[in-house]
């Protein structure tokens, strides 16, 4: 005999891109208040994203509040080709690479970066180093390597090829490797 089985849809998957796409839809013909629902849910997403980015809390919070306000000024822009998340993601990404390149910050490793209590110093190399890289090579590397984000996901959230992602961090790489070299 044999047995059937019948595989559930993932519901709060659905009802969570359902909501999403509700509040956009509102949020789209004016209705702060779906914003607002918004900004709620993605909140903690934007700001650990761009606390990847820069250190400073003025500075994350800076970061975010100039993705949500993008996120306004442009969500008529907003096709539903991808969850509203993938958007919001893409949407951050570029005002940190915006401020990035405005504003020349004192960079600092993420905090889960793992350095041994007797090497205080080679950390502090790292961010003397990756202080110097260009803004560009900075944000590729932390995407990669700090968010760990795949060559895939990253082509997505920022419009780019996967051959330009690669080519990029190969780049990025390569001018961090001649930093290294030059150091004294």
């Amino acid at each position: 005999m044999q047995s059937l089985t019948f595989a559930m849809p993932n519901l709060a998957a659905e009802t969570v891109v359902d909501r999403d796409a509700s509040w956009v839809k509102a949020a789209q013909g004016g209705d702060r208040d779906a914003f607002g629902h918004l900004v709620e849910r993605h909140q903690q997403r934007v700001f650990r994203l761009a606390g990847r980015f820069f250190r400073r809390p003025e500075d994350v919070e800076e970061a975010a509040q100039e993705t949500f306000l993008t996120a306004w000024r442009k969500l008529h822009t907003f096709r539903a080709k991808a969850p509203f998340e993938h958007w919001l993601t893409r949407v951050c990404l570029n005002s940190c690479y915006m401020r990035l390149r405005r504003v020349k910050p004192e960079y600092e490793l993420p905090a889960e970066v793992p350095v041994e209590a007797g090497n205080v110093n080679a950390r502090l190399d790292a961010e003397r180093l990756l202080a110097r890289l260009p803004p560009a090579d900075r944000f590729l590397l932390l995407l990669l390597h700090g968010e760990g984000w795949s060559v895939a996901e990253i082509a997505e959230r920022t419009g780019w090829s996967t051959s330009n992602v690669k080519v990029r961090a190969f780049r990025a790489r390569l001018k961090l490797r001649r930093l290294v070299g030059a150091t004294p």
